[in-house]
C-alpha cells in the first residue's frame, strides 16, 4: 500500500505495532546486559533504549504544539534512571495518549527541520520503532534471551505488510536522511533476499550483524566515562 494512500487510522495501528515490538524487546533485556553491544556501532543496548524514549519523550509536546525551543534542554542525556524498562513503558504510554487524539493529525509539529504534518512524523517515529526493534532484538539474542523467549530479531520483522510500506516509503527518501547522517550507506544483499532483509540493508546495517570480540566491554568503559 502507498504511504500516501494510507489513512491516519491504519498510520496509528502502524505505529502502534512497532511500538509494541520494541517494547517486547526492552522486557527482554537480560539483567546486566544493558552494556551490551547493539548493530548500532557506538550504542549499547541502554543508549539505544535511552534513545527511543527521548525521542517518545519528545512527542506529546510537539503534538500539543510547542517547539523545541519552548521544550528547551530537558531531554538531554540520560532518562533512563535506575529504572529503564519503567521509564520507558511510561514514556511509550504518554506517547500513545498524545497520538489517540483525533485532532493532532491535522497539525504541523515543528521538529528540528521545521513544521512536519503529523502523518510524516508517525511515519518516521514507525520506521525508527521498527528499525531499532530490530537492532535490540538482535543485541538481545547475542546477550542471551532469558529462558522462555520465543521473540528474536526475525520476529520483529513478521509483519509483511508493514515492512513493505516503510521500505517503499523509505526508499525514496533515505538518500536525504543520508545526507544529514542519519543512515549509513546501504550493505549489499543478494537479489533474492526477502523484503525484510532488504530493508535491513537499506538502512545501512548489516543482516547478518554479530558483536565483535570485547565489545560489551568497550561500550561499558565508554558508558563510565561518560555518567
Amino acid at each position: 500500500m502507498a504511504s500516501s494512500m494510507l489513512t491516519a487510522t491504519a498510520r496509528r495501528e502502524w505505529l502502534d505495532w512497532a511500538m509494541d515490538i520494541f517494547d517486547i524487546q526492552v522486557r527482554a533485556v537480560p539483567e546486566g546486559a544493558w552494556d551490551a553491544p547493539t548493530p548500532c556501532r557506538e550504542w549499547n543496548i541502554r543508549r539505544l533504549v535511552n534513545h527511543l524514549t527521548v525521542e517518545h519523550l519528545w512527542v506529546p509536546p510537539l503534538l500539543a504544539g510547542l517547539t523545541r525551543e519552548d521544550i528547551g534542554r530537558r531531554f538531554d542525556g540520560d532518562q533512563l534512571g535506575t529504572d529503564p524498562v519503567g521509564v520507558w513503558s511510561a514514556t511509550a504510554r504518554r506517547s500513545r495518549a498524545a497520538w489517540n487524539r483525533s485532532e493532532v493529525w491535522t497539525r504541523n509539529p515543528v521538529l528540528s527541520f521545521g513544521p512536519t504534518p503529523a502523518d510524516e512524523y508517525a511515519f518516521q517515529l514507525t520506521a525508527d520503532l521498527l528499525l531499532h526493534g530490530w537492532d535490540l532484538a538482535r543485541a538481545v539474542d547475542e546477550a542471551g534471551r532469558l529462558p522462555g523467549d520465543s521473540t528474536s530479531a526475525r520476529t520483529v520483522g513478521s509483519n509483511l505488510e508493514l515492512v513493505r510500506w516503510v521500505h517503499q516509503a523509505l526508499a525514496g527518501q533515505i538518500d536525504a536522511w543520508r545526507v544529514v547522517g542519519i543512515f549509513a550507506e546501504p550493505v549489499t544483499v543478494s537479489a533474492d533476499a526477502d523484503e525484510w532483509t532488504s530493508l535491513i540493508a537499506l538502512s545501512g546495517r548489516r543482516p547478518d550483524w554479530r558483536p565483535e570480540p570485547g565489545a560489551g566491554r568497550r561500550s561499558a568503559e565508554r558508558e563510565d566515562r561518560n555518567r
